[in-house]
């Protein structure tokens, strides 16, 4: 009797777990929006410059923000074809489920977590070391576009211009090595992965890099901010760079993104309301956006065994 009365109580709570899940990530994405630095301090204004974007504005938004993350979902899908098969829709959902995990904690983490609650039991942490190798191929295109960027675009010490080809020749030779491990470091070799599978995550990352930079151009035309193109995708390019390190020993993200922008285009517009609108808006595009996609797809979660 006591398993049978176990086994309902079990049942129960494995129906109600995604609705507990979108309640949890829901009521943190609520917090974090209400506690935004940028519509804390400049709410009405960037709700004025919001109000102001057309309808084909806003809907070019949402298609690059479909493809950002249709990019990363085939990045997913790539990387957990032999093990774990996902088809690419289910793919886009658990990379969305991530962003929503991610959207509250620190550096991002909780992508991991997201991600691998649709794994299979045994694959959940093999699944957290396949997600490292497709984080780490963006930051290598992260890297050397932002060591490019620093030679014609560094406000502030110079002498960091030198170091991204280091920087860079590095992530490539780390990101190439056959890593084959001896003794009690053996079992890390069947974490690697083909250097097929590392190309095609790489040419990924860089079609994503350069859907986001579009995304940023297209929102700085929207606002009608006149920074010349090859100026602005330099210093956007410096700016991913920075904000690729700086988040691992900060967790003021959204600010640090809209100072950088101020600082790294003020040779060419020095309206800094408008650019925080412009930070904003990509962050409520790409980042609330699918954190709250992502807290919904959360209702149909089940716990699996």
């Amino acid at each position: 009797m006591k398993e049978v009365g176990g086994n309902k109580i079990f049942s129960l709570l494995n129906k109600c777990i995604g609705f507990i899940l979108f309640i949890v990530c829901a009521w943190a994405i609520y917090q974090k929006v209400l506690h935004h630095p940028n519509l804390l301090a400049h709410g009405e204004a960037i709700q004025f410059q919001f109000k102001r974007i057309t309808f084909s504005e806003w809907f070019l938004l949402v298609v690059l923000f479909c493809l950002n993350y249709a990019t990363e979902a085939l990045k997913w899908k790539i990387l957990l074809a032999h093990w774990n098969p996902l088809s690419m829709l289910q793919s886009l959902k658990t990379v969305l489920v991530g962003q929503a995990f991610a959207f509250f904690t620190p550096v991002r983490s909780g992508d991991y977590v997201g991600r691998i609650l649709f794994l299979e039991t045994g694959n959940k942490w093999k699944g957290v070391a396949q997600l490292a190798w497709s984080n780490y191929a963006q930051l290598m295109i992260t890297l050397t576009m932002g060591a490019f960027g620093m030679f014609f675009n560094l406000p502030f010490l110079p002498w960091l211009k030198w170091l991204g080809p280091v920087m860079v020749l590095f992530a490539f030779y780390i990101y190439f090595h056959p890593g084959q491990f001896k003794g009690w470091l053996q079992k890390m070799t069947a974490l690697q992965i083909g250097i097929d599978v590392k190309i095609k995550l790489l040419l990924l990352s860089l079609l994503k890099y350069i859907i986001f930079m579009v995304q940023y151009i297209w929102a700085v035309k929207i606002f009608a901010i006149p920074v010349p193109l090859f100026e602005l995708w330099i210093a956007l390019s410096v700016m991913f760079l920075c904000l690729s390190i700086i988040p691992a020993i900060s967790l003021t993200d959204l600010v640090i993104r809209g100072q950088l922008i101020v600082v790294l285009l003020a040779a060419w517009y020095d309206n800094s309301l408008m650019l925080i609108c412009l930070s904003t808006l990509i962050w409520a595009v790409n980042f609330l956006l699918p954190a709250i996609i992502g807290a919904f797809l959360l209702l149909n979660f089940r716990l699996k065994q």
